[in-house]
């Protein structure tokens, strides 16, 4: 009877389903899981979230309903989709760019992150202060336009593992400087996070209304999305999105991308009741939870990083032969985590990089222009469309003309 199970029982599947992924990512006391229950949204995808984040802000700036920011921050590299929502819904003038790919990213080609706790690239001091100086010279370039005190309020839009260049950003470090500096609101796209990082929303997230004044116990974050279907491995159609600030969820999240039934009825269900769809998708959340802790969630995420280290390894070897030595060894594993960046051959260091993503680049023959002229996405997207002639589907991009 479908009426009866979608009037009578699939809120209290889908309820259960909200709490148990709360446990999933780092609820572990009554306090912590309350903080969560109350905080926690099911939507469909992270994009139908950004758009209710970053529309909410232009929506609550307008209405003074977010003290003084008009701005939205986003770095170049981030998610292209989120940039382009932040210049939709603020206009280009109040949709700042930070420049960081040319001049930034480059620096951080020697920093070393230690592979075995992943929790802390959150908070990396060396690589969080390369991105800093990227946030600030942004700033000090706008200020003919802006003043410090009109920042309090302003969006930066954070990506927690880049889509494009698979860095994983210090969060924790950039959003307190944010906050505590400008009293900035702080959203992370956390696209990949699920399942791929040891995630601890209660210690990440703020509660507080009061952007400058944090509890010791809490963190930086205002809002954190992420998808089920990436490294989780849901089926598509499911997403979380956290935020413990009960000021932020009455204002900039009042209102969902798409306003149905349910906008009245509280946090969980103005994201739930958004027209008829599937939910299949988050029903299979808790079953696919308790089967990443039956295998040890920590042992995976160590297979995912050692097979993503062979990868590179491999790669490195065939398409790089002698740029990464280490005592006669070609491109052996400690080489490839300690020099591979050094010698040119991926983007960042392995450790600034995702759990379960590099780039690396392709032999120089391909990679590198024989004249003065910079490789394109153009030359980048030959490249995919030729691999795939060849059955290879992978994705491959340009950046900073390689």
């Amino acid at each position: 009877q479908p009426l009866q199970y979608f009037d009578r029982y699939l809120l209290n599947h889908l309820v259960y389903g909200a709490r148990r992924m709360t446990k999933f990512v780092g609820a572990r006391d009554e306090a912590g899981s309350l903080k969560l229950r109350e905080g926690i949204a099911m939507i469909g995808n992270v994009t139908a979230g950004m758009n209710a984040v970053i529309g909410g802000h232009a929506r609550c700036s307008r209405s003074d309903q977010v003290d003084h920011g008009r701005k939205v921050f986003y770095f170049d590299i981030a998610y292209g989709s989120n940039k382009k929502m932040c210049q939709s819904y603020h206009g280009r003038e109040n949709a700042i760019e930070i420049p960081f790919e040319e001049d930034f990213l480059p620096m951080l080609q020697n920093i070393q992150v230690d592979l075995g706790n992943r929790r802390m690239n959150d908070s990396d001091p060396d690589s969080a202060e390369v991105f800093l100086k990227a946030l600030e010279a942004a700033i000090y370039n706008a200020s003919n336009s802006i003043s410090k005190s009109s920042l309090e309020g302003s969006l930066l839009v954070l990506d927690h593992i880049t889509s494009n260049t698979a860095i994983h950003m210090p969060i924790s470090t950039i959003a307190k400087h944010a906050k505590e500096k400008y009293g900035m609101i702080v959203a992370v796209d956390g696209a990949h996070g699920l399942l791929s990082l040891p995630l601890d929303m209660p210690n990440l997230l703020s509660a507080g209304t009061n952007s400058h004044n944090n509890a010791a116990n809490e963190g930086y974050v205002d809002i954190y999305l992420t998808n089920a279907h990436k490294w989780f491995s849901s089926p598509r159609g499911a997403a979380l999105l956290f935020c413990t600030n009960p000021f932020l969820r009455e204002t900039i999240l009042r209102q969902p991308a798409v306003v149905s039934h349910g906008i009245d009825d509280g946090f969980l269900s103005r994201f739930l009741w958004d027209g008829c769809r599937d939910y299949t998708a988050q029903l299979s959340l808790p079953v696919i939870a308790d089967f990443w802790e039956q295998m040890e969630v920590g042992v995976v995420r160590k297979e995912m990083q050692y097979n993503l280290l062979e990868g590179v390894r491999i790669l490195i070897s065939h398409w790089h032969p002698g740029k990464c030595r280490d005592h006669g060894d070609d491109a052996d594993a400690e080489c490839v985590q300690r020099y591979s960046a050094e010698a040119g051959v991926t983007l960042v260091p392995i450790g600034l990089h995702a759990p379960n993503m590099v780039l690396v680049r392709l032999p120089d023959r391909i990679s590198k222009s024989q004249d003065s002229e910079r490789k394109t996405s153009t030359d980048a997207k030959d490249v995919q469309d030729y691999l795939y002639s060849r059955k290879v589907e992978v994705p491959v991009k340009c950046i900073r003309g390689m």
